[in-house]
């Protein structure tokens, strides 16, 4: 049985019936736990209850590294938490046990432009019930339920003031993460090559144009994710700008 949750088997194909299942799982317990968050949970329940579940999700991604590491098959070149929504992974439960109104500002945009479209286009080798798989699909509803929660439970509405600390921030980890890319052979947050398999960053060109790339996809990305939030001023703005 231990085969069928450690040993690698490289079978996970996108689009299959296994990515859609495994996608509306996703999207199904995300819409549960942010329905139970505004309706059922009191103030102090909303908090508790969404940090154990972020807690399970930075477990899952610690235990990557901690499996491999004593199995002998540790990979310095992938298995580091040094990816994007790793990262945030190990970060989101501090956001929400502290409620932090500012880093989820930072994050939310990160989450929402960067690692909401994993969902879509997996980089997953592995299928069920291996654990790479369990944590892939676990960690990635987890920190996209976080960034909905923030807004849909905690009240926090993103600005534009958000999306340039977010903007920023994100260059401020990417100049950190590129060195270590160098160091190690390996390619953190995607910075040195595309990741294999159908994903958004086809779309984008080849290395290392796509990296410019990336930073006009930023700006277009973070504009489009402000503007549910910010439709009625929009509205506003052209409609009176017509009647001049």
């Amino acid at each position: 049985m231990l085969d069928y949750f450690l040993v690698e088997n490289a079978s996970f194909k996108n689009y299959s019936i296994e990515h859609l299942v495994c996608f509306i799982i996703c999207i199904w317990f995300i819409m549960y736990i942010l329905r139970l968050g505004r309706h059922k949970w009191s103030s102090e329940q909303q908090v508790k209850f969404l940090t154990i579940i972020c807690l399970f999700g930075a477990f899952a991604q610690i235990f990557k590294v901690v499996y491999k590491y004593y199995a002998g098959i540790f990979d310095a070149t992938n298995d580091f938490p040094l990816h994007l929504c790793n990262i945030l992974t190990l970060l989101i439960p501090f956001v929400v046990y502290f409620k932090s109104r500012f880093f989820w500002g930072i994050t939310f945009f990160w989450i929402i432009a960067g690692c909401a479209q994993s969902l879509f286009t997996p980089t997953l080798t592995e299928n069920l019930p291996h654990y790479e798989a369990i944590r892939y699909w676990s960690v990635h509803a987890i920190i996209i339920l976080a960034a909905f929660y923030g807004w849909y439970v905690f009240g926090f509405i993103p600005t534009i003031k958000d999306a340039i600390y977010s903007a920023i921030a994100m260059n401020i980890l990417a100049a950190i993460i590129y060195p270590i890319n160098l160091f190690l052979g390996s390619n953190y947050m995607f910075l040195n090559a595309k990741p294999a398999g159908k994903t958004f960053y086809d779309l984008l060109g080849p290395w290392p144009e796509y990296i410019l790339m990336l930073e006009v996809a930023i700006l277009i990305l973070f504009s489009l994710i402000l503007v549910p939030f910010y439709w009625q001023k929009i509205l506003l703005f052209f409609s009176n700008n017509s009647n001049k």
